[in-house]
């Protein structure tokens, strides 16, 4: 059932005539060429190239008259133009912030009519200015976090960036890369045999062997320039043993959990910089920080030894009764290498990896070699045997040592170790054996060896005899 529209009477529209009312002057469109009459004419019009913004809303009058005389003017410059009349105690059709507006949407916050103005300015959002700026406040502080939030992350990224760069500096191959050593012996022994051996600071002897702390540096400077370093490349800045040793955690050992050795040399590391902070000491002043500790003996105390590129910080443990000094310093020069990006070179077994782990891998004989490779440590004299080297003399960097620690290219590496012996096709994939030959149909034994061999054999038509070739006759 449809309702009946109400009646609208005489006496309505007489009243709504009476009613004030006021007239809106409104360009809907401008022909061809009329804008720039257009834009000199209506009061604050957008300068060019921006457009009118048509719709626009030109005047607002309560005179009749004067709003027809505009409606005539701006006609006369070529915009197409309409009236609107509305009461004005009514609700306005046209927006409150936009007067050019019509608001055909009201804000969902406060019901308040709003325009397409007013929802492009709020991003999208049927939102009057009112309550676009009091909800802009927050979300405009959260952006601001966020973006702050994102400088000090590039901040931070920066921060490491340079650290980075810094630490390849003070590492680089071509040097110097300034390494301090500090020591740490147990009370009492802080003068032993072996540590005032290791400590002693003479200028050494004629033909004596490297088998003293301060000899590791003149031994590495002498490898880096075998490989064309520079002069000087490695300044090894010694400090004085410390009596008492500091309490480190236990050893990561092979049957400890995997997570257990990163948070085991973090601990180490803590416990050793304080230590040495504790003695008014920098261990931040020098790129790689070498750490000597010296203990009674416990097994192969060697082999809790550590050293790390990631820290460049490297911890050598020592026994104070070693007999043999040089097999110390190699210890502490092994470590060293670590801090420098050198990778082991010895088997599971602990026995030097062929060809890498090899000084002279292509020697013919391939025993005794005549040195060791630092990162294999003891020298080969026999498969399976090796001797434990008493100097760094008798020590040299391999290539692929050199490679690990930047000295040369990768590929130069590779090229020592692929002897011109073996050739391209030396490389290739071993071919398939041949197929086996079908064995021939074997002969009669009745048959006559002569009359089968004459019988396989092709003959030539030309050497045919000619009484051959005549049929019998019938």
């Amino acid at each position: 059932m449809h309702t009946r529209p109400p009646e609208v009477t005489l006496s309505d529209a007489a009243a709504a005539e009476a009613a004030p009312q006021r007239w809106r002057v409104m360009v809907v469109r401008a022909e061809p060429g009329a804008e720039d009459a257009l834009r000199k004419a209506i009061p604050g019009a957008p300068a060019a190239p921006a457009p009118l913004g048509l719709p626009l809303v030109t005047r607002v009058t309560a005179d009749a008259e004067a709003a027809r005389h505009t409606a005539e003017k701006l006609r006369a410059l070529g915009a197409v133009v309409v009236i609107l009349v509305e009461p004005v105690e009514a609700s306005s059709a046209f927006c409150a912030w936009h007067s050019g507006r019509m608001a055909g949407r009201r804000c969902v916050r406060c019901g308040v009519p709003v325009c397409t103005t007013c929802r492009d300015a709020a991003g999208g959002e049927e939102v009057c200015p009112p309550c676009w700026a009091r909800h802009r406040g927050p979300k405009r502080r959260v952006r601001q976090r966020q973006l702050f939030v994102l400088f000090l992350f590039v901040v931070f990224l920066y921060e490491v960036w340079r650290g980075i760069e810094a630490d390849r500096a003070a590492t680089s191959p071509h040097g110097p890369v300034r390494v301090a050593l500090y020591q740490f012996a147990p009370e009492g022994q802080r003068w032993s045999p072996l540590v005032r051996h290791l400590n002693d600071r003479g200028d050494p002897q004629p033909g004596a062997p490297l088998d003293r702390l301060r000899d590791i540096a003149t031994w590495f400077n002498g490898e880096r320039a075998r490989y064309g370093g520079p002069e000087g490349y490695l300044h090894l800045e010694m400090r004085s043993p410390l009596a008492g040793l500091p309490t480190l955690p236990p050893p990561y050992m092979d049957s400890d959990p995997i997570w257990m050795g990163p948070w085991r040399a973090l601990q180490t590391s803590r416990a050793l910089r304080a230590a040495v902070v504790a003695r008014g000491e920098d261990p931040d002043a020098a790129a790689v920080r070498l750490y000597v500790i010296y203990g009674p003996q416990d097994g192969d105390l060697a082999s809790h030894s550590r050293g790390s590129a990631r820290g460049r910080i490297a911890v050598s443990y020592i026994d104070v009764a070693e007999q043999n000094p040089g097999y110390a310093a190699l210890t502490v020069a092994h470590e060293l290498a670590h801090t420098l990006g050198a990778l082991d070179l010895y088997d599971d077994n602990s026995l030097a990896k062929h060809p890498e782990g090899f000084v002279e891998p292509w020697a013919d004989p391939l025993y005794p070699q005549r040195w060791a490779e630092l990162m294999a440590v003891d020298r080969p004299v026999g498969p399976g045997v090796e001797l434990e080297p008493r100097s760094l003399d008798e020590l040299r960097v391999g290539h692929q040592t050199a490679a690990d620690m930047g000295w040369i290219s990768v590929g130069e590496a590779r090229r020592f170790y692929s002897p011109a012996s073996v050739g391209p096709l030396d490389r290739l994939p071993p071919r398939p054996p041949p197929a086996e030959p079908i064995p021939a149909e074997p002969i009669p034994a009745e048959a006559n060896p002569a009359e089968a061999t004459e019988v396989n054999e092709a003959k030539d038509p030309s050497e045919a005899d000619p009484a051959e070739a005549i049929p019998p006759a019938p």
